[in-house]
């Protein structure tokens, strides 16, 4: 029996030695005010091999796959759905050891709102909604990095980050998820490193809309009323 173990692994050996590695994988989804998402993913491929290529990507559901740029004669396809989708791309013969893999799609709803249980209340202020994203990578290979960014619909700001996982290790600069902007819109940037199998990252967050701030305009025109008062003298007409 041990025998034969060490068999299969002398012969499955060349084959995950040769195979293709994703140095970097980064994935965008911009939202718009109805929910749904226009995503663009880009994929960084080292040690390149002709075959095919399986990755994960954290969407159950998705439409008008496109791909962008590779390696010419590839070609993408959807594969199984289990929890998240499998993409299959085909590599062709004769490809660099280096390249890119660039794709779009599209997602119809990207937020949700939980339904409350029989006789009880929403616990979400009005206009509120929530967005998940959960990544696992279920194939052999290491991801050497992972990134994710959601840009927020236009006039809607975070409420909270309900979910940031795995929790950012001390030797991490920054917390797993940041809050920021990008191309002028609110977003949130969900990043991990070296993802091996089974290896997962996930964030939760709420969204509402922007609130306007009045605080400084009622501070100002405080400060406007105490300068009249003290100083009506100064600012009076002077008699003839």
């Amino acid at each position: 029996m041990k025998i034969l173990r060490i068999l299969s692994c002398l012969i499955l050996a060349p084959l995950f030695l040769g195979a293709t590695e994703i140095q970097s994988y980064e994935l965008r989804l911009a939202t718009a005010p109805d929910g749904s998402g226009a995503a663009q993913a880009t994929l960084r491929l080292t040690s390149c091999t002709p075959g095919q290529l399986k990755f994960p990507l954290g969407f159950i559901q998705i439409q008008e796959l496109h791909l962008l740029e590779a390696p010419q004669g590839a070609r993408l396809e959807t594969g199984p759905t289990n929890g998240q989708m499998l993409l299959h791309a085909y590599l062709p013969e004769g490809l660099a050891p280096e390249a890119t893999l660039r794709f779009s799609f599209s997602i119809p709803q990207a937020f949700f709102v939980p339904e409350p249980g029989l006789g009880e209340k929403s616990n979400l202020p009005e206009g509120s909604r929530l967005f998940r994203h959960a990544f696992v990578n279920t194939q052999e290979g290491t991801i050497g990095s992972y990134r994710f960014e959601l840009l927020f619909p236009e006039h809607t700001m975070a409420q909270s980050i309900r979910e940031q996982l795995p929790k950012a290790k001390k030797s991490e600069v920054g917390p797993r998820v940041l809050l920021t902007k990008l191309d002028g819109r609110q977003a949130a940037v969900l990043q991990l490193s070296t993802l091996k199998q089974g290896d997962d990252t996930s964030m939760l967050l709420e969204v509402v809309p922007e609130r306007k701030t009045w605080g400084w305009l009622l501070v100002g025109l405080a400060l406007a009323a105490i300068y009249l008062v003290y100083f009506r003298d100064l600012v009076a007409p002077k008699k003839a």
